[in-house]
């Protein structure tokens, strides 16, 4: 198994990651040193987060520009559960990330060896279990958190300083402290400084040295039990949100809208509620598709909107209807699995923006601007371009999707309508399921110029299984006259062939914006390793055997596009119960 890959955030040249780099390392995590200029703005990619001390405050973002970018890293990885360490400065953005107060210049400073005194609630806290009841540890601050956020548990104090360390979340740790610093590292401190505030540099060095073995083993027990935690992490099994399955369809199609049976077996389809478990679903994009020739498309979506709303009312055990992250989140963690709306088709809404209105408020948290066929402010991928991409009034749409929330899925549309819209887009845009034009140039791909678009605006692809779309052989028997393509073998598409995908995704948007959308339930024939909603363990597997650490899976699962259904929250959920 590839080693748990940790991203330790610099704040200052002095302030490095020191002793945890090889003590980390002794651990089995692998890890990664940025500057926080350099540092994003989210966990994934990374089993763990470790955020350095930096001599200044939280939130002075004018000297320190890529501060409010590392507090939203901060509360990304809370929201995510990913395993964050934040000492000194990292500490006090962890508590500023989420409304506590740092105070500077606050009361007396601490500088040099100094005690920790554990409190009630560290007895049974991963990080500090088995810890002296009180220990010596290196100081460097003049500043405090004076407030902890709401729900944040306070472990440890010091004389000088109350809040010396607290958690926040299952496995977010603050630490006041420095247990990367030795006795060796006063060696590099100020000496002039110390004297202004009337401090002698050699006693604190003499003192430092007295106390080093005790406090080396402190932070070595410390270290050790934050690596189980990372390590823990990262050895659980990622959980699927998956951009598209059109069961909804084929229940309209096949069963009359009927939502009995879901419980399976159900060979008929690709979707069934055993194997959704079995493929680790955790949640899903429902889709509500209807041809683009269907004479009353609105009608034709409403009646499959409800019929998600009635299966998960069916399955309240089971399902539970998701408007947002947080929804999705809590409902993975009940072990439900959580439901998702979205339309495919931009015919689906009549050209009345009043229909999309009504859609944001039932739930719908995307939309693709058209199917196989235009539509009349839109160019598929698949018809003869009637406006060159967007129409003024597609651009308009586009505006007021953003402005719901309402994520625009560019799956189905020509390369410029990508283009066009992400010229308008201000909010991270989707491909709900395709694959990359760059392996195989089917036009219902991404060619690796919208990909990268895609990527710089916070956007995800999420890789198709369809076979076509995958491989080029396949894609050139589907071509074939019916009597040839008869007489022909159907070439089989694998799931290596499928990863190839994903990997040629990742390497040119980057790992933090690609996702999964099966199509199942809405294409016929599927790689037979990947032949239902059973198969994602499989892609799983290959990836680990190309080396994909278990951080990149989660992102590639879940992590990702949970994180752009985040960044449009707070819009989805202003508008979806406003009536204009």
């Amino acid at each position: 198994m590839t080693a748990p890959r940790v991203l330790a955030v610099r704040n200052s040249p002095t302030s490095g990651i020191g002793r945890l780099l090889s003590w980390l390392e002794e651990e089995g995590l692998s890890v990664t040193e940025t500057d926080g200029v350099d540092a994003p703005d989210s966990p994934e990619g990374y089993d763990a987060v470790i955020l350095l001390g930096g001599g200044f405050l939280p939130d002075d973002d004018i000297h320190h520009p890529w501060l409010p970018r590392e507090r939203r890293l901060a509360r990304r990885a809370v929201q995510d559960e990913t395993p964050l360490l934040g000492i000194c400065l990292g500490g006090q953005l962890l508590a500023a990330a989420h409304a506590g107060t740092v105070k500077g210049d606050f009361g007396t400073p601490e500088r040099g060896s100094c005690s920790v005194t554990l409190l009630p609630d560290a007895a049974d806290d991963r990080l500090l279990r088995g810890l002296h009841a009180s220990f010596p540890v290196i100081q460097n601050h003049r500043d405090q958190i004076t407030d902890l956020p709401e729900g944040a548990v306070h472990l440890a104090g010091s004389e000088a300083c109350p809040v010396q360390a607290f958690r926040l979340g299952a496995q977010a740790w603050g630490l006041q402290f420095h247990p990367e610093a030795g006795a060796d590292r006063l060696a590099r401190w100020d000496e002039a400084a110390l004297t202004e505030e009337g401090l002698d540099l050699q006693p604190l060095r003499a003192e430092a040295e007295r106390a080093e073995p005790d406090a080396a083993r402190a932070a070595r027990k410390l270290i050790a039990n934050f690596a189980a935690v990372v390590r823990e992490h990262a050895a659980t099994e990622p959980m699927v949100l998956d951009g598209h399955n059109d069961l909804p369809w084929a229940y309209r199609v096949h069963r009359d809208s009927s939502v009995a049976d879901f419980t399976g077996p159900a060979p008929a389809f690709h979707t069934d509620l055993p194997r959704l478990r079995a493929g680790r679903v955790g949640a899903q994009f429902w889709v509500a598709y209807v041809d683009c020739k269907d004479p009353a498309p609105v009608r034709s979506t409403l009646q499959q909107i409800d019929l998600v709303h009635r299966l998960i009312a069916a399955h309240p055990d089971d399902l539970r209807l998701a408007w947002n992250a947080t929804d999705v989140r809590q409902t993975m963690r009940q072990g439900r699995i959580a439901s998702l709306l979205g339309v495919e088709g931009g015919h689906s809404i009549g050209d009345d923006l009043a229909v999309l209105r009504s859609f944001a408020r039932l739930g719908v948290r995307y939309m693709t601007l058209t199917h196989t066929s235009n539509t009349p402010w839109a160019d598929s991928a698949t018809d003869t371009a009637l406006n060159d991409g967007l129409s003024d009034r597609g651009r308009e749409i586009v505006r007021e999707m953003q402005r719901l929330g309402i994520l625009v899925d560019l799956s189905h549309v020509s390369a410029a309508t990508m283009h066009d819209a992400l010229d308008v887009a201000e909010a991270p845009v989707i491909f709900s399921h395709s694959s990359c034009a760059a392996v195989n140039p089917h036009p219902r791909n991404v060619p690796d110029d919208v990909l990268a678009r895609t990527a710089a605006g916070g956007g995800v692809l999420m890789l198709t299984f369809v076979p076509s779309f995958v491989s080029a052989e396949h894609w050139a028997w589907s071509r074939l006259p019916e009597a040839e393509r008869d007489e022909a073998d159907r070439p089989v598409v694998t799931v290596g062939q499928v990863a190839d995908h994903v990997e040629h995704a990742r390497e040119v948007a980057g790992i933090a914006h690609i996702g999964l959308g099966g199509d199942y339930d809405g294409t016929p024939v599927l790689p037979p390793q990947l032949a239902d909603v059973a198969g994602y363990p499989a892609l799983f597997d290959e990836l680990r055997a190309r080396h994909w650490a278990p951080a990149e899976l989660r992102a590639l699962a879940s992590g990702n596009i949970l994180r752009v259904l985040a960044d449009t929250d707070d819009a989805f959920e202003a508008n979806r119960h406003r009536a204009d």
